[in-house]
């Protein structure tokens, strides 16, 4: 499997885009975001089922996690008409996953290995579904990506 057939993979949402058939099996994927929508403990597991847990530490030189934007922090409510709602909100997470493995995994955090990168302000009322707020979303990228701190992650990842 190629980097871009996974990523394409990984974000088959099925509202979104058509499922996508990939590999010598052609094996079809329909929606990455299901159970997985931050899919780095699925992408570990998997690399520690083909090469083990030592070797697995050793080979990696650097990980990168992309996310989608931090969302803003909304409290959850436990009436049945808004359960639903609740529901997708816990099963759409990714910072608390993204945030998980970094604590499991302290080593590759440690030793420059692990990057993460999110959209921290701008993105958080922007629904996947609305493209056509493309200028929001590309000034809300532009000002992180231009901030010391992620300038100086992005500078130590590519140097990787």
């Amino acid at each position: 499997m190629t980097i871009w057939e996974a990523c394409r993979a990984t974000s088959a949402a099925s509202s979104f885009f058509d499922p996508i058939a990939i590999g010598r099996y052609k094996e079809e994927f329909v929606d990455g975001g299901t159970g997985a929508n931050n899919p780095i403990r699925e992408m570990w597991d998997q690399a520690w089922l083909e090469w083990g847990p030592g070797a697995l530490e050793g080979k990696i030189k650097c990980l990168v996690s992309i996310g989608t934007g931090i969302p803003s922090l909304k409290p959850f409510k436990d009436d049945v008409f808004n359960i639903g709602d609740t529901l997708v909100a816990i099963a759409t997470e990714t910072e608390q996953t993204a945030e998980r493995f970094r604590r499991d995994r302290p080593f590759l955090d440690q030793a420059g290995r692990y990057y993460r990168f999110n959209v921290v302000r701008g993105l958080e009322d922007i629904g996947l579904e609305e493209s056509k707020k493309i200028k929001e979303i590309a000034a809300a990228t532009r000002r992180y990506v231009s901030s010391q701190e992620v300038l100086k992650n992005m500078y130590a990842c590519a140097g990787k």
